[in-house]
């Protein structure tokens, strides 16, 4: 049905890495369709209430583009194509050189996803979320981003609100890292077989939707008559946002949210349930199956319920509209650490061209011995990686007591897990602070 869920599990992840979109983005430079990845968000100046307003368009991979002008600026993208184009560097590029060619105008992607997967055409897709701004006195910004769910609960049935929630709550959290908790509105992207399972997604999401009191936009199912489940969100902020990546000073403390390698711990869960040799592997390392259970609770937890009070912390702690930063007192800069796990500080390493120092033995594990035996065992490769729920945050070394205490209040288990290093050079290094 063009759902892959088990995809996820060899690396905890079902997109394409950091280092692959850099080099996309690096072929698009003077291209109509510019991708500005990798960025988490796309971001524009907001006029005071004129919300912005989602165009969505979806093509078959074989459709031709429709021309016309959309008076717009920016989009965020999902493409989904057979793992074969994806993981050829040149057909990748061959494909989205076939979109830009048949833009007629300008249009810039700071979010991208770019999915893998065995289906048949049928069930592959491009869409495009067009954002048309309005105009008006600039009050703040207006943040938007977009998710799929990739990792999920497969023991569960196909039309469970777990697969619709998971999309929609690490939308949310994408729009809380950067302080954006103002008019979120959702626009689910879904798709299945048949009217039925569609009928229950849209309860799904309803039910969502109340419980935390969000707007929603229904633009109906992709009609490819596949099942998928994704969401772009958007939300405004009158603050100014947590991307400061020239601020960034040596000695600077990189703190993270909450504890590491809880996916990976799920994923350890699904191994088992499809394997029962893993499972007398597990005893005899001495790792208890309800231990497994209780983190895949967690996990699953944490995945479906947003991460609001993360939010409210980093709004709390940046300057207002078009007011300048203080860099002893305000949060500036955040990033995910999520399904990239240790991958996330080159990531950040690389934004803001600096070395990051991690010192291993900081590293909040949920669980170190899981860790150790789904490296041991080669199970799962990214044994770091997390819920959406998990991110960094960058802050002066005196500010950063302040931080995690604020970040403890909330039921959260942060940790500084190292510092900026030497300007200049993108490179980490992990440290053992013990030998």
């Amino acid at each position: 049905m063009g759902f892959d869920p088990l995809r996820w599990l060899p690396d905890c992840y079902n997109e394409l890495t950091h280092e692959k979109y850099n080099d996309i983005a690096n072929e698009f430079k003077r291209d109509n369709l510019r991708i500005t990845v990798p960025s988490y968000y796309s971001y524009f100046h907001y006029p005071e209430k004129k919300d912005a307003e989602i165009i969505r368009r979806v093509y078959k991979v074989d459709d031709e583009f429709r021309h016309e002008d959309l008076k717009t600026k920016k989009a965020v993208t999902i493409l989904k194509y057979n793992k074969n184009v994806v993981y050829d560097d040149d057909l990748i590029v061959k494909e989205i050189k076939k979109i830009s060619s048949s833009l007629d105008s300008k249009i810039e992607v700071d979010k991208l996803s770019i999915i893998p997967t065995n289906t048949t055409k049928d069930f592959q897709f491009i869409l495009f979320d067009h954002i048309k701004s309005q105009r008006g006195n600039k009050t703040g910004y207006t943040i938007v981003t977009n998710s799929n769910t990739q990792a999920t609960d497969v023991t569960q049935p196909i039309t469970a609100p777990i697969h619709m929630e998971i999309s929609l709550t690490e939308a949310i959290n994408l729009l809380n890292l950067v302080g954006c908790t103002r008019d979120i509105k959702l626009y689910p992207i879904y798709d299945a077989p048949n009217d039925e399972m569609l009928d229950e997604i849209r309860r799904n999401i309803d039910s969502f939707t109340i419980k935390y009191n969000y707007t929603f936009e229904d633009y109906s199912s992709l009609k490819l008559g596949g099942l998928f489940f994704g969401t772009t969100a958007v939300g405004n902020t009158h603050k100014e946002l947590p991307n400061k990546y020239d601020l960034i000073e040596q000695d600077m403390q990189i703190i993270v949210t909450d504890r590491m390698g809880l996916l990976a711990c799920l994923g350890l869960y699904v191994i088992t349930t499809l394997d029962e040799v893993v499972t007398k592997k597990l005893n005899s390392y001495g790792i208890d199956m309800n231990k497994v259970i209780q983190l895949k609770d967690l996990a699953l937890k944490n995945l479906t319920e947003p991460k609001l009070s993360l939010g409210r912390i980093i709004s709390k702690y940046l300057p207002d509209f078009e007011k300048q930063f203080d860099v002893q007192s305000n949060i500036l800069v955040t990033h995910p650490v999520s399904k990239n796990g240790i991958s996330s500080f080159l990531e950040l390493s690389k934004l803001i061209n600096k070395e990051v120092i991690i010192d291993q033995q900081q590293i909040p594990y949920v669980d170190r011995d899981i860790a150790a035996f789904l490296a041991k065992e080669h199970l799962i490769s990214n044994t770091s990686a997390s819920t959406s729920d998990t991110n960094m945050i960058i802050v002066s070394k005196d500010f950063a007591t302040t931080m995690i205490e604020e970040l403890s209040k909330h039921k959260s288990n942060p940790a500084i897990v190292g510092k900026i290093g030497k300007p200049g050079k993108a490179a980490v290094h992990i440290h053992n602070s013990k030998t």
